[in-house]
């Protein structure tokens, strides 16, 4: 006898729908009246050096910091959120949906990049993200209300706590139902004046907590296997330090790898993708203890030899307190994953991976140490075939968390998120 049937447990398995969330970033004009307020500084390695900021830097940036900033979407100089909530947006188009739409549509110069984080859409629901309401009864516009920037309506016709969900809808005119937008909305902060100055620093931004244990899970769409491949060393970096696990990022897809995205069109097609494309950080994990203590004990052995070889007193120096460090980059390479292994190489706060050298008598004055420092990091690039190293300083501080003084120069490198003309020189 067949049983009842019970709920479609498969009915949203069409090529036309998704159970994921994608918030995707677009170049920004810091000069257009829609762009959002940045702040002086975007935090650790992120330099800006051009009035235009490149999709891929804010995903990084997003990634690195663990926040996706919650904002009103301005456009043409007005707010596009109302009531008294900014949010973070969301479409839940399909993936390949979303990257044919984000090509076409930036090959039309429109504000959208096929760059993307995707979240799950049960986890993004139960951290309070909903999806949107396209307009609302004829009457209600009547009643619409403005304070010169912020817009919201009766809470008759849409109570407060639902009013950042609203987008303008007028068939024929103003539709935007094609975005299929969900909105997160940033709880207990209220409306503030648009014309306050917007934080100096990135970190005072609030936003969606992207290293939230509970929205593990998230993949990641970029564009080519050079931006995929600097994303990666983000969220090493980010496991290295403790921030998140292993498994929070689930995949990494570069559109340039797949000619054709209609073949993903399918439910199962799209899995099988994902499945082809997971993050595996498990290799960088994998040094064996004997390979990690012999590399470990190499770099003990040159540090030795420098303080051995290095003079008594550094004439024409005053005695400078502090900190300093063995400054290694390139976090997927052998000898970084024996130094993290070992636990010799921390990670700080700007995702620096720095070594102490015990064998660097720490009562020398600091710009000796310095210069010894740096003396070990070019043995060790020469040994280790051409892996950069460099020194990393803190006045007055012997904590690597501390501001740095000084440090050495290692260009394009991973490490750096940019966007323009800059051209890094050596202590700053």
């Amino acid at each position: 006898m067949r049983m009842a049937a019970g709920p479609a447990k498969f009915n949203n398995r069409r090529y036309d729908l998704s159970d994921r969330l994608i918030h995707f970033f677009r170049d920004v004009d810091l000069t257009s009246d829609s762009s959002p307020d940045v702040p002086e500084d975007w935090g650790y390695a992120s330099i800006v050096e051009d009035w235009e900021v490149s999709a891929h830097f804010l995903l990084r940036h997003a990634i690195r910091q663990g926040r996706l900033w919650a904002t009103w979407s301005v456009r043409n100089g007005r707010p596009t959120i109302y009531g008294s909530r900014p949010a973070v947006c969301f479409t839940d188009m399909p993936i390949p949906a979303f990257v044919e739409a984000g090509r076409d549509r930036a090959a039309k110069r429109e504000a959208i990049a096929p760059c993307a984080l995707v979240l799950p859409k049960r986890r993004m629901w139960e951290a309070g993200a909903r999806p949107a309401i396209y307009g609302l009864d004829a009457s209600a516009g009547a009643h619409m209300r403005s304070n010169g920037w912020n817009m919201s309506f009766s809470k008759e016709d849409l109570p407060s706590r639902e009013q950042y969900r609203y987008v303008t809808f007028d068939p024929g005119r103003v539709d935007w139902m094609h975005e299929r937008e969900w909105r997160w909305p940033l709880s207990g902060t209220p409306w503030s004046d648009p014309d306050s100055l917007p934080p100096t620093h990135s970190d005072a931004i609030p936003g969606l907590a992207l290293d939230d244990p509970h929205l593990s899970g998230i993949g990641v769409i970029v564009g080519t296997e050079a931006e995929a491949q600097s994303v990666i060393h983000d969220i090493l970096t980010k496991v290295d330090r403790g921030d998140i696990l292993q498994t929070h990022y689930q995949f990494i897809m570069a559109h340039e790898a797949l000619s054709d995205w209609t073949s993903l069109r399918s439910y199962d097609a799209m899995e099988d993708a994902i499945l082809a494309n997971l993050i595996d950080l498990s290799d960088y994990h994998r040094i064996a203890e004997a390979d990690a203590a012999r590399i470990v004990a190499d770099i003990d052995r040159v540090a030795a030899q420098v303080e051995a070889g290095a003079t008594d007193f550094h004439a024409g120096f005053p005695a400078e307190p502090g900190g300093c460090w063995l400054w290694i980059t390139g976090n997927q390479s052998p000898l970084t994953r024996a130094l993290v292994k070992a636990g010799r190489a921390r990670v700080n706060l700007e995702g620096r991976y720095l070594v102490t050298l015990p064998q660097i008598d720490p009562t020398r004055h600091l710009q000796q140490r310095q210069e010894m420092v740096a003396l070990v990091a070019a043995e060790i690039d020469r040994s280790h075939g051409g892996h950069r190293s460099t020194y990393y300083s803190v006045t007055g501080s012997w904590k690597p968390d501390g501001i740095c003084a000084f440090h050495g120069d290692i260009p394009d490198d991973p490490f750096f998120n940019n966007y323009g003309s800059y051209s890094f020189t050596a202590g700053f």
